[in-house]
Parts: structure tokens; C-alpha cells; sequence
């Protein structure tokens, strides 16, 4: 099997092409973060008004989700 990476971003060096291919892992990291953000921890339930207690709750989820990565 062959994959190739379509990407508009300079190559010149196999070192180069090694770091976008890093980059495209760390894409679905970022993906499973927010899904578990998303459904795992239910962050988009709370109905918070409060700045200050959103802010709270986004970086209590944000451990959480980077825990169960």
C-alpha cells in the first residue's frame, strides 16, 4: 500500500517531508481531543453564563480529555 500526502507546503529534504508527516499525526490527535471534549465529557451541555466558570470547566474537560488520550 502507497500513501501519499497532498500538501502545498515546501519540500526539499526527506527531513522536511518526515516533519509534515508529524504534523498530519498530531491532525488526529487534535480530532480525538475534540471529539472526546465534544461527546465523552459532554462539554457542549453545560449552559454556563458565567466567564469565569467556563473557563473552569474548559480546563477541567481539557485534562480529562488529555488523560484518555
Amino acid at each position: 500500500m502507497d500513501w501519499k500526502l497532498i500538501t502545498d507546503l515546501p519540500i526539499t529534504t526527506r527531513q522536511q517531508a518526515i516533519e509534515k508527516l508529524h504534523w498530519y499525526a498530531m491532525h488526529w490527535k487534535v480530532e480525538t481531543f475534540g471529539k472526546i471534549l465534544k461527546s465523552g465529557a459532554r462539554g457542549e451541555e453545560a449552559r454556563l453564563l458565567a466567564a469565569s466558570r467556563l473557563v473552569n470547566l474548559i480546563a477541567l474537560l481539557s485534562i480529562l480529555s488529555w488523560r484518555v488520550i
